[in-house]
């Protein structure tokens, strides 16, 4: 296997900036997933690594050797494709197989390594049948197959899980990490879906247009983003986001959301917010981190951790509630337990858990904790 390094790569169409200058390391042996809204440059920095596109500047590598002008074909990396790319007119057995009768494998090695490879991902029945008799879930198996026979140094996956329904979505996304750790292979996973992101990869790259905005461990980004983006596209449903003021009395900090809220700021943060007084900050709770106070067992609700909002959509969720509320002009969701009995039109009292709040600034959007 190997490593997979970029040094200040940037990729241009014309006078659109794909990739702007992006320095990354993807470890040996590592899952490493790129994440991002439609048009981010996930996909293409993927084809730069398989040298499907070429580079505009600087230098990929793979393992310890530059690779910007080796041709694909001897890079040694395998791609997963969202699409599948099988051969319709070959069975499973000879699309498995195609790749190594072209680089002129002796037979019994193609043989063997498409019958451990069908035996990895449960496909062996399947070797005889053509693509149109598979199931979509099946197709994708394939094409793993296709490219675990190769034995690269790199899979590179284009979200391959995209056209699946949501069930075999999740059954694959399980496969998927299984398969990894019993290959022990450097991967690089694409998709938009912040939730595969977050349950697969060992660490994530998080992209907005062409820009490297954060990489990090699912938790770390989950946890501490360092700017609105990363804090908004990580976390499902969305982090809310509410303008907001800091006000200093005494030796205390709140984030006062003019007139709609006032909630103390911990102990712990009062550093960080220096410089900041009665500036104008965003203020960001995620929905799990806000309860119904009335059904509250874990918190103790004071004035200065809690707010008024109204409630104008209940989504049951069965184990969970999402809660659509309005407070002034914002809108926000909360994502709390069952027990809570809230209906459209009531107002109740929120519960903020202050350790999981996080405040912006007003003007770069980047994270003050």
């Amino acid at each position: 296997m190997a490593s997979v390094t970029f040094e200040n790569v940037t990729k241009r169409f014309g006078d659109v900036v794909a990739a702007k200058d992006q320095n990354l390391e993807v470890q040996d042996k590592e899952f490493l997933v790129l994440v991002g809204p439609s048009g981010c440059g996930k996909s293409t920095d993927l084809r730069m690594i398989a040298g499907l596109e070429e580079i505009t500047e600087g230098k990929i590598k793979i393992g310890d050797k530059v690779v910007n002008d080796v041709p694909p074909k001897d890079r040694d990396i395998a791609m997963v494709f969202q699409n599948y790319a099988l051969y319709p007119h070959m069975n499973v057995y000879d699309n498995m197989a195609f790749g190594l009768k072209l680089r002129k494998f002796p037979k019994e090695e193609i043989e063997r390594r498409v019958n451990d490879a069908a035996e990895i991902l449960s496909i062996e029945p399947l070797l005889d049948r053509k693509p149109k008799q598979l199931s979509g879930g099946q197709r994708q198996r394939v094409a793993l197959g296709r490219a675990i026979v190769r034995e690269p140094k790199v899979f590179l996956m284009d979200e391959p899980l995209s056209n699946l329904d949501a069930k075999l979505r999740v059954q694959m996304r399980t496969e998927l990490s299984k398969l990894h750790d019993r290959l022990q292979t450097t991967v690089v996973y694409v998709t938009h879906d912040q939730t595969e992101a977050m349950t697969m990869g060992d660490r994530i790259v998080v992209l907005k247009d062409g820009y490297i905005q954060q990489v990090d461990s699912p938790l770390e980004l989950y946890n501490h983003p360092v700017n609105m983006f990363v804090a908004g596209f990580i976390g499902s449903p969305a982090m809310n986001f509410m303008d907001a003021k800091i006000e200093k009395d005494g030796d205390d900090y709140y984030a006062e959301g003019f007139g709609a809220f006032r909630i103390k700021v911990p102990d712990k943060f009062k550093e960080e917010l220096k410089g900041y007084e009665e500036k104008r900050v965003v203020f960001g709770i995620r929905p799990e981190d806000l309860t119904d106070a009335r059904i509250t067992h874990d918190l103790d609700i004071t004035e200065d951790n809690s707010f008024e909002a109204e409630v104008e959509v209940v989504e049951p969720m069965g184990s969970e509630i999402y809660l659509y509320l309005a407070i002034d002009e914002h809108e926000m969701i909360a994502r709390v337990d069952a027990e809570s009995d809230a209906e459209v039109g009531d107002k109740i009292k929120l519960g903020v858990y202050p350790q999981k709040m996080h405040i912006f600034d007003n003007e770069t959007e980047e994270a003050i904790f």
